[in-house]
């Protein structure tokens, strides 16, 4: 999947890896940017070949690597949280 808001890939090296943004979603009001991509490095084989970047007001970033089943427990996790708020919010009947 790659996100069609991003023209050309954010690629950048750090510290002997290669990291490909592929997608991004960007909150102008909050000055929030959540990355994701793929990791390639000399360190190969890798395991962790995924990563996941959270960026807020120009405070460091935070740069998560994980291995493809790590970052679909995020994702689960995440949905499930959200699940879980908007049922909270429904009225009883």
């Amino acid at each position: 999947m790659k996100n069609k808001s991003i023209k050309y890939p954010c690629v950048w090296n750090e510290d002997g890896l290669k990291f490909t943004e592929i997608i991004r979603q960007e909150y102008g009001g909050n000055n929030c940017i959540i990355r994701g991509g793929f990791v390639d490095g000399k360190n190969k084989p890798l395991v962790d070949t995924i990563f996941l970047k959270l960026e807020k007001d120009g405070v460091e970033s935070t740069t998560l690597l994980l291995r493809p089943d790590e970052m679909q427990a995020i994702a689960w996790i995440a949905s499930g949280t959200i699940w879980s708020h908007i049922m909270n919010k429904k009225e009883p009947d």
